[in-house]
């Protein structure tokens, strides 16, 4: 079946989960699947961990911690993790409205690759506060960005995850690309995005699908706010396959 190339999340229909979370299958491709979950208040997934996918964590709104092997940190919107395969984690929402994030799993996700364990995760560590570790650069586009999985790992996984933002008024430049297809999340913001002729309208929660060898470009369409993006490409984005 065809993936529609503008997806509301939140019209998705959800799908049933041991953690009782409000879960949504969004998106999968033959190297990575993307969900978007939300979790209620004092809600906690179980303790869990996978034999062969790497997840990566981003949360969208909301505030909770999220516990992976010996460690913990706050999660916030903006906050994202890697767990490489074989690594104990769990999420519990500690804050008084619902926690919101995206789960990429590589490869895509299997039910049959999740390890349910005891909970030996230690509550009584103040968690870690998230910090980008490096500014963000300017990408080929225009756009401010952030590469969220580093080198080694993006050569591995062949995936490439990046957080970006447009200003408000601003232009993304018009390209396409021979090798990576790609995803945009909304996280903030509202805008338009084209792709090849076709021109659609984006806010929170829209997911864009951009096929190689389409022409596509962001736009923010706001006088007053950041259009905030969250990139997926797979194979991992190439600059030599930045073409205009």
């Amino acid at each position: 079946m065809a993936i529609p190339r503008l997806i509301d999340v939140y019209q998705l229909p959800t799908t049933d989960n041991i953690c009782n979370q409000v879960l949504r299958e969004v998106i999968s491709l033959p190297k990575v699947s993307m969900a978007h979950v939300i979790m209620n208040p004092a809600n906690v997934s179980l303790w869990h961990q996978h034999s062969i996918m790497t997840e990566v964590y981003f949360v969208l709104d909301g505030e909770g911690i999220l516990y992976y092997g010996d460690k913990s940190i706050r999660a916030k919107g903006g906050t994202y993790v890697m767990l490489p395969p074989k690594t104990p984690h769990k999420l519990k929402n500690i804050g008084n409205s619902n926690l919101e994030h995206l789960v990429f799993a590589v490869p895509p996700f299997s039910p049959h690759d999740v390890e349910l364990l005891d909970d030996f995760a230690n509550e009584t560590f103040i968690p870690e506060t998230f910090k980008h570790d490096k500014p963000p650069i300017t990408a080929l586009d225009g756009a401010l960005i952030y590469e969220l999985i580093p080198p080694d790992e993006r050569e591995r996984l062949d995936i490439a995850l990046a957080v970006g933002f447009l200003p408000k008024g601003r232009k993304a430049i018009p390209h396409y690309h021979k090798i990576s297809e790609e995803i945009y999340y909304v996280s903030s913001g509202v805008g338009q995005v084209r792709v090849d002729e076709e021109k659609f309208n984006i806010k929170k929660g829209s997911v864009i699908y951009v096929l190689r060898d389409k022409v596509h470009a962001l736009e923010n369409k706001s006088d007053s706010e950041e259009l905030n993006i969250v990139c997926i490409t797979s194979p991992a984005y190439k600059e030599e396959d930045f073409i205009l």
